[in-house]
Formats: C-alpha cells, sequence, structure tokens
C-alpha cells in the first residue's frame, strides 16, 4: 500500500540502451503530453542528461518527479499530494503500461 510520504516509483525494463531509450521518450513526451493535458492544469519538464526532472499540478495539487534512463530500465518516481494518493496504483498503473508502449514501439 502506498503512504501519504513515500514515493511513487515504476521500474520499465527495455533493451534499447540508454540513448534509443532516451530518444524514444523524447519522441513520445508531446503524445504523453497531449493525453494528460485533459487532467493536468500544467505540465513542466526539463533534461539534465539522462535524468527528466518534471512538475504537473492536478486539481490544484502540485506532483514532482524524475524520470532516469539507465541501460536496460527506466525508472520513474513522484510524489503525490496526499489528495492524490488515492489514485496511486491507478496512476502507476497506468505510467507503466504507456512507459511499456513507448519503449517497446510498435507491435509487427
Amino acid at each position: 500500500m502506498f503512504g501519504t510520504g513515500e514515493p511513487i516509483s515504476v521500474t520499465i525494463s527495455h533493451r534499447l540502451g540508454r540513448d534509443d531509450a532516451k530518444r524514444r521518450i523524447e519522441r513520445g513526451l508531446d503524445a504523453v503530453r497531449a493525453e494528460v493535458l485533459r487532467y493536468v492544469a500544467s505540465l513542466d519538464y526539463r533534461w539534465e542528461g539522462y535524468r527528466l526532472q518534471f512538475t504537473a499540478a492536478v486539481l490544484r495539487q502540485t506532483i514532482t518527479g524524475r524520470l532516469d534512463v539507465y541501460d536496460d530500465c527506466v525508472r520513474l518516481e513522484f510524489m503525490l499530494p496526499r489528495l492524490l494518493h488515492l489514485a496511486a496504483r491507478t496512476i502507476a498503473g497506468r505510467i507503466e503500461r504507456r512507459g511499456k508502449a513507448l519503449l517497446e514501439g510498435p507491435k509487427r
């Protein structure tokens, strides 16, 4: 169970290597942004090497987090405000499914 003071973590394995994984994430950010904008008042992010720092405003609450790209996985860690912690499992599940689709690419 997620507690209110604990970060939420999602780890997604991949076989792309660090550079290709980062490129796919960069290319997919516009699509992800478009998907979440109906729920999110604002979404800001910036890359620092292989780390993506982000902040989002949802229901007048702030979500902060980071995404780290490694050779064999991507790890997303974020903090939810108390109000949104009730939906933590749902949010983490959606992020994991969307991340896998982004890193796997289209089915052939």
